[in-house]
Formats: structure tokens, C-alpha cells, sequence
């Protein structure tokens, strides 16, 4: 099974980023958060995420937590573009900086305090930045993520040949129940080289009624093939990798696919 394996389908398609950026920029609250600083965060995701799991990863990245987001190559885009509009906090600059602190980098992630005087006016020009860079952008303030606009949907290929761009999950979770010996097979597709597809019984090699699901996150070395026996087994880890939520792995015994 898989696009690199026989009975599978080779053609691709991309994924979506969305951008929703504010028609307004937030006021100070410092209610909020108890603090003389604006924070955002920034990192890369391949597909948008909700709320809930931004929060999650931003306060796993704050406390120095690694192998939360992805690492790319342009968050150090961004980062560049950024300090050269706004130079890092140093002892030279710090009367006329807008940050509150020094930035926060790793190779996953950026995280900027704004000074809460310079928040309406930094606010905005940084979302700027990070949608020209492809950069999804967290406010922890208020909940709210930031998605870069750009690239083509996220698709769902189903075997008689459908496919549906920007599926949500109701979708998804229909075509996986829809799974039988005529229709054996579901691709997602979130961005170009990261996929989750299923493929049912013996037209994949597995034993009927039983599942082989095969996930890819990018590069080869990053294929990979389990085998699950319950419908809702396979529901769940779709939902979680639509999501964003890399738990899925959590459970699965997999396997490395061989090019």
C-alpha cells in the first residue's frame, strides 16, 4: 500500500494554509494575562490547528520543551525578517525597543514579548511577517491562532476516484466508515509529502476486516505502515493527524516503508 506501492494511486495533491488575520487588533488587557508584555508565538505547522493544541504546544515550547512543532526552514526566515524590522532587545536599544524582553528562539519556534505601550502598533506588522513566511502565529492572550494564507487545500481521495478539497471531518469520518472491499482505500493529504492513508483487507495484504494504515511526514526515511483490526482504531488516528495532534503514534506498533 501507499503512493509508492502498487495499487495505490501516484498522483498528489497539496494542502491548505488559512489566513485569519484580525479585523482589529486586540486591545491591551493586562487582566489577561497579568503581565507588562504582549507574548505571540510562532512556528510552522504543515495544516491548520485549533486553539486547543496551539496552547498546548506554545506552553510546551515556553518551558524549553523540543520536538513539539516541526522544524523548518523558514521560522529562521522569519526570524531574520523580524529582527530586521525589529532588532532583538540588547542594553544599547532597550529605551527604544518594542520587546520586553530578549526574543525566544529555537529550531521550532520564536516567541516575542511585546512592550504593552508598542502592542497596536507591532501587532499586525509581525502577523504580516509570519503569513509572508508561511508561519502560523499563537496569541495567548486571547486564544486565537493565526493561520498564513497561501498553497491549495487539504484533500480527501477516496478509491472510486472522488476527492474532496478542504474536507472537514465530517467528511473524513464518513469516507473511513465507507471502507469495504469495493471501496478499500482513503487517502488524506494535508501538504504536499505528508499523508495518512488506509487501505481494507486482502486488496492491501492484510487479513479481512482488518486495516493497514501508512503515514508519511515529509521525507522517505519518514514512511511508515501499522496494521489496526477496529474501524474505530483507525478513526481515532485520522482525527488526531488531521488535528495536528501527534499522539496518533501513542498505541501503534509501525514499521518502516521500503522505497
Amino acid at each position: 500500500m501507499g503512493r509508492s506501492t502498487p495499487g495505490f494511486p501516484t498522483d498528489w495533491l497539496g494542502a491548505a494554509y488559512i489566513c485569519r488575520l484580525p479585523s482589529t487588533v486586540p486591545e491591551s488587557d493586562s487582566s489577561r494575562s497579568g503581565s507588562m508584555s504582549f507574548d505571540l508565538g510562532f512556528w510552522w505547522e504543515r495544516q491548520p490547528i485549533s486553539p486547543a493544541e496551539a496552547a498546548r504546544k506554545y506552553g510546551a515550547m515556553a518551558e524549553g520543551g523540543m520536538g513539539i512543532a516541526g522544524e523548518h526552514g523558514m521560522l529562521g526566515t522569519f526570524y531574520a525578517q523580524l529582527t530586521s524590522r525589529f532588532p532583538d532587545l540588547t542594553e544599547d536599544n532597550f529605551e527604544d525597543s518594542p520587546w520586553s524582553s530578549p526574543l525566544y528562539r529555537t529550531r521550532e519556534c520564536v516567541i516575542a514579548s511585546i512592550s504593552r505601550p508598542r502592542q497596536s502598533e507591532i501587532f499586525e506588522t509581525l502577523l504580516g511577517i509570519a503569513a509572508d513566511c508561511g508561519i502560523t502565529c499563537y496569541d495567548p492572550q486571547f486564544g486565537k491562532v493565526y493561520f498564513p494564507q497561501g498553497g491549495t487545500s487539504v484533500t480527501l481521495e477516496l478509491s472510486n476516484g472522488l476527492v474532496v478539497e478542504g474536507p472537514d471531518w465530517g467528511d473524513v469520518s464518513q469516507a473511513l466508515r465507507g471502507l469495504s472491499p469495493e471501496d478499500w482505500y482513503v487517502i488524506l493529504e494535508t501538504s504536499p509529502g505528508w499523508f495518512m492513508q488506509v487501505g481494507f483487507g486482502a486488496a492491501v495484504g492484510v487479513p479481512a476486516g482488518s486495516y493497514a494504515v501508512e503515514v508519511k511526514e515529509g521525507a522517505e526515511d519518514k514512511h511508515f505502515r501499522f496494521v489496526l483490526n477496529e474501524l474505530p482504531q483507525v478513526i481515532d488516528v485520522f482525527q488526531r493527524f488531521l488535528s495536528g495532534d501527534s499522539s496518533w503514534r501513542s498505541g501503534v506498533r509501525f514499521s518502516r516503508v521500503s522505497y
